[in-house]
């Protein structure tokens, strides 16, 4: 349903605005940052595969075992060259509680993750970064007139339910979403298969 709608503001967008085609992301690797790792060596990266490993403890003891329902809803932009589908403040302030036990984590284990900034959850689906050419071109904003008609839409729901460790610079997965190097599944869902397992 999220993904729906972004492709339906992506739609009108691009038909006011053909140009920006290239600055879309894909709705295949929409995902919510937690932190930024710079991991250099394949030595740092297994460190990154446990310290996400150790992580889920502490994530499962802020959700006290209930399922976080995350809300989409709204569309919000950073300095008009992102432009993303925004997260309901009560959900943010618990995925910050979450991001910030993942990032102990990861510092435990003295992994660079100084590419992090303030946390702010958003699922971007239009970045003028991508699209180099345009900037060069002379387009710096994205008007807010071309998704005004989403900006205060219900985009849904979905259960956080994962962490994912990603590489963004290997080849994508058959699905179009990025490569991982080790998931966790948190939440009713993680509870489940740690029985099984």
């Amino acid at each position: 349903q999220i993904l729906d709608r972004i492709e339906d503001v992506q739609e009108l967008i691009f038909t006011k605005e053909p140009d920006l085609l290239r600055a879309f992301l894909p709705v295949q690797t929409m995902h919510l940052t937690i932190i930024v790792a710079h991991l250099a060596t394949e030595e740092e990266v297994k460190k990154a595969v446990l310290a996400l490993k150790q992580s889920k403890a502490k994530v499962e003891a802020i959700l006290q075992g209930k399922d976080l329902i995350m809300t989409f809803h709204g569309i919000g932009q950073f300095n008009n060259q992102v432009i993303y589908v925004k997260m309901s403040e009560e959900n943010q302030k618990m995925l910050s509680r979450i991001a910030k036990a993942v990032e102990e984590c990861f510092n435990e284990m003295n992994l660079d993750i100084s590419g992090s900034k303030d946390f702010k959850p958003h699922l971007t689906f239009l970045k003028l970064s991508k699209a180099p050419r345009l900037k060069r071109r002379g387009f710096r904003k994205i008007c807010s007139d071309l998704y005004k008609a989403y900006e205060d839409s219900f985009f849904g729901t979905e259960v956080f339910s994962q962490i994912d460790l990603c590489a963004m610079r290997k080849k994508k997965q058959e699905s179009g979403y990025y490569y991982c190097e080790c998931s966790i599944n948190v939440g009713s869902r993680g509870t489940e298969e740690s029985k099984e397992q």
